[in-house]
């Protein structure tokens, strides 16, 4: 219900106006032991202690206060209905179809306003990117974020109701709160990693599932890129999305680039087109609708004879 709900309406934006979003509070929650966030300046061995104590504490207060809610919540008729209503700020499948359309929309009229709208998506200074780069960082962003943002939450609610919901997202607001701090965010990556490694593999195969619906060669491509290169892609939870996403549109993606200042260095996933256009992208956000669907059949069909 929660994967319904939030695939067609979202987040509305009067609700979010009214009651802000439930990620901010979960945000200032934690912001109640900021004492424990290091000095940049610290020793590395102290940042590492006090960003794993900062992460620990934040998370096991946030779960614990979920849980007392959740136990009282399903005290009440229709416990399911309201649990399901709560979690569905805690998925991004509308946001994150808005802003790739976004990037769409403006990739051949504007690449300035197309890269804007990438920067809801991507963490970085895009202003050196071309046209194709751009259409490719956005490309990787969906990969990405169906596995970070939709399937791992997905993935926990329904394992262990809103607390794993909540708990994933009290998890990025850690991330936030010790901000570039890489000794301090050593733990908090390690534990985002570990929370997303079994959905960053389903995502993949989601997408390869998906291909195969209109596709059956572009589904058996999207497995034999992700067996072929997604040990090489070199992140443990973008490799299987991205490679699959790879395969299944016949494209490239990774490879080197410039954000702003700094020149990253990525190895290629995929043996496809290299230079990629609007058309790509659009066939991308179609790939990205029918395994969204294809995610909240199974997920449907599973809870229908849990």
């Amino acid at each position: 219900m929660a994967l319904a709900l939030e695939r067609f309406l979202g987040y509305p934006s009067p609700l979010r106006r009214l009651m802000g979003h439930p990620a901010n509070g979960l945000y200032m929650l934690n912001g109640v032991f900021t004492a424990l966030v290091p000095d940049e300046q610290a020793a590395a061995f102290r940042r590492l202690i006090m960003g794993t104590a900062f992460c620990l504490l934040s998370i096991s207060v946030t779960l614990a206060l979920a849980v007392v809610a959740t136990t009282t919540l399903r005290t009440f008729p229709y416990a399911w209905f309201w649990e399901g209503l709560l979690a569905v700020p805690f998925l991004a499948q509308y946001a994150l179809r808005v802003r790739a359309r976004a990037v769409a929309d403006a990739l051949d009229t504007d690449l300035a306003v197309a890269q804007n709208a990438l920067t809801h998506l991507v963490n970085h200074d895009l202003s050196q990117l071309d046209k194709s780069q751009t259409t490719r960082g956005c490309l990787e962003a969906v990969a990405e974020n169906t596995a970070t943002s939709v399937v791992a939450p997905a993935f926990w609610l329904a394992l262990f109701g809103l607390p794993g919901i909540i708990a994933i997202s009290a998890l990025s607001g850690v991330q936030r709160r010790l901000g570039g701090d890489h000794k301090a965010r050593m733990f908090a990556k390690l534990l985002d990693t570990a929370v997303n490694y079994l959905p960053a593999r389903l995502t993949g195969l989601l997408f390869a599932g998906a291909a195969s619906m209109t596709s059956p060669s572009g589904g058996a491509r999207a497995l034999e890129i992700i067996w072929q290169d997604a040990r090489k892609s070199g992140n443990l939870i973008s490799g299987w999305p991205e490679c699959a996403v790879a395969g299944a549109l016949d494209i490239r993606l990774g490879g080197p680039r410039q954000y702003g200042d700094s020149w990253v260095e990525r190895n290629w996933v995929g043996d496809g087109t290299e230079h990629l256009t609007k058309h790509d992208l659009q066939a991308g956000m179609k790939l990205l609708a029918q395994t969204l669907t294809l995610f909240t059949l199974l997920v449907g069909i599973a809870a229908a004879f849990a």
